[in-house]
């Protein structure tokens, strides 16, 4: 039996507390041979690093098909996959969809894990998979709705997303979150209470796989990714969902240049909750954090009877190229009333423009995928600044040739400023395009740039983009004013239903005034190490001397931070 050093436990017990659900970059390096008695040598090329959660659960792969296999249950896979996805050399971001008919299951079984099938371009190329989404498809038809073109979808390759003229609008019924994969993941397997339905006879006969490629270095590629499914005949105790909260994506989502941390969030409210949660909650047992290449910080924030609850998630250190699944080491039990806010702080120090909420990895998100038992039909729970509010922010209250009731219309439903003005009216730019770069094409294609500014006069006849890129961004007094007011302003919330038969409306609601959650102080701070008697030759020891090493170079990360 070996002493262990009250200073190393004490070591032990503030790692745990102080860096437990943060993301750590774990640096590795070798010689070329063993080293003798203390002789070390450069370790040249043989070195690297990895981002990693070190603590805390997970379900692996390996731990649940065995259990399965002792209980002798069946697994059974379905690859979900594009074909022949071209992703051009001049494509810097791409959203792909591809409708999948679902197995044939006269019973309901259940999906008790996936994983992700990333294709390769050649030995030495990364994957351009950026995330997947795996939504299954309801009933719901449209006018002019053809049943059979599901049958047709199936047998095509696929189109665009989120495209108005090259997207279906009956794939806008795939709303059910299945399956979710982000950079740096390795999937998600369920705890053995918890299965996602799938099949049986009120089971979607449709599902539709979307990939976002990112391709920042202009490679030509054909893509063949998608998921591997697993699930089983054998039903588990639960049935289980997944559903989306945050920052609904919106140009109103908008960071400013020159930023080491400002921050946007994104509430679920009681509009949502209190219709769609039943009466004893829900549990969430899992959570992926997904924002964009400004992403630092990310928090999933509780809230009840005007007190925060401890956090459900929480990263100090987010790193964007790992997104891996966070399985929770405690459920959380969500009520009807509660809240849940999804808080992301950025950093934008080497920006010269704002940056705007949006689907190319320049742009940004802020939102949490949320695995959680019991199933309802609550797809997604998002907020957004309303429009009015967010021009107001900014000074700004009309524009040429719209009302303002028009411009939260080509928001809220993604319009087209061409149905309200003619083309020669909105503010077109005369740049050669061949030369631009993808910023700088985000930005001239933005719907800010094309609304003139009328009301006030001192800012007329400037675009509602250039309005911003003039403001004074540097003065940190301006800066955080703008941010305090889009935080505890007004926010228009919004739950995606799966279900026809049940309609919310979106609702204006204020930032909830709740008591900040204060995590309890380390039983153990490292002030104390300055105090702590002698210690035992136990002490020494390597992993003594490795754990010392590293909790001084986590606290110097993070002051430095």
């Amino acid at each position: 039996m070996k002493y262990i050093p009250d200073i190393y436990v004490c070591l032990i017990t503030y790692f745990c507390n102080n860096f437990k659900t943060d993301t750590l970059k774990v640096l590795w390096s070798f010689g070329d041979t063993d080293p003798i008695h203390g002789n070390l040598k450069g370790h040249g090329k043989n070195r690297g690093h990895k981002s990693l959660h070190l603590m805390g659960p997970m379900f692996h792969k390996s731990h649940i098909l065995s259990t399965a296999s002792r209980h002798n249950q069946e697994i059974r896979k379905w690859d979900v996959t594009v074909q022949n996805v071209s992703v051009e050399s001049t494509m810097d971001t791409l959203y792909w969809c591809k409708i999948l008919q679902a197995p044939i299951l006269l019973e309901k079984h259940h999906i008790i894990g996936y994983e992700a099938l990333l294709s390769r371009n050649g030995p030495n190329s990364q994957p351009l998979v950026h995330h997947m989404t795996l939504f299954e498809c309801s009933t719901k038809s449209y006018p002019g709705s053809d049943p059979a073109s599901w049958n047709v979808w199936v047998r095509s390759s696929g189109a665009v997303c989120n495209s108005n003229l090259l997207t279906p609008r009956d794939w806008d019924a795939c709303i059910t979150p299945v399956a979710v994969w982000s950079i740096g993941s390795t999937g998600q397997f369920l705890p053995q209470h918890v299965g996602i339905p799938v099949g049986g006879k009120i089971g979607a006969k449709y599902y539709m796989l979307e990939i976002h490629y990112d391709n920042p270095h202009g490679q030509q590629a054909f893509d063949h990714s998608g998921f591997r499914i697993h699930y089983s005949k054998h039903l588990r105790k639960n049935d289980g969902g997944i559903m989306i909260s945050g920052v609904s994506v919106s140009d109103t989502q908008l960071i400013p240049p020159g930023q080491k941390l400002y921050r946007n969030v994104g509430i679920c409210g009681p509009s949502c909750s209190n219709v769609m949660f039943p009466d004893e909650g829900i549990k969430i047992i899992s959570g992926t954090l997904h924002s964009h290449r400004a992403g630092r910080k990310m928090t999933l924030r509780h809230v009840r009877g005007g007190k925060e609850l401890p956090r459900i998630i929480e990263d100090d250190n987010y790193d964007y190229n790992y997104q891996q699944v966070r399985q929770l080491e405690n459920e959380t039990v969500v009520m009807p009333g509660d809240y849940i806010i999804t808080d992301c702080a950025y950093e934008t120090s080497n920006r010269k423009r704002p940056t705007f909420g949006g689907y190319s990895t320049k742009q940004e998100m802020c939102l949490s995928f949320l695995t959680y038992y019991p199933r309802i039909d609550l797809a997604g729970c998002y907020s957004m600044t309303p429009v009015r509010e967010f021009f107001e922010t900014f000074g700004v209250y009309q524009f040429y040739s719209l009302n303002m009731t028009d411009v939260e219309n080509l928001f809220l439903y993604n319009g087209d400023i061409l149905d309200y003005i003619p083309n020669t009216i909105y503010a077109k730019t005369k740049k050669n395009r061949i030369n631009l770069t993808e910023e700088d094409i985000l930005y001239e294609d933005s719907l800010l740039n094309k609304l003139i500014i009328s009301d006030p006069v001192e800012f007329h006849d400037r675009t509602f983009l250039s309005h911003l890129n003039q403001l004074p961004w540097a003065e940190p007094l301006f800066t955080k004013r703008v941010e305090h007011s889009m935080i505890n302003g007004k926010h228009m919330t919004f739950c995606r239903v799966a279900n026809e038969g049940v309609s919310i409306p979106s609702e204006i609601i204020r930032y909830p005034n709740f008591t900040t959650y204060v995590k309890p102080p380390s039983l153990c701070p490292y002030h104390m190490l300055m105090d702590s008697a002698p210690l035992s030759s136990a002490a020494n020891s390597p992993i003594y001397s490795f754990i010392l090493v590293l909790l001084i170079l986590l606290t110097i990360s993070t002051i430095f931070k």
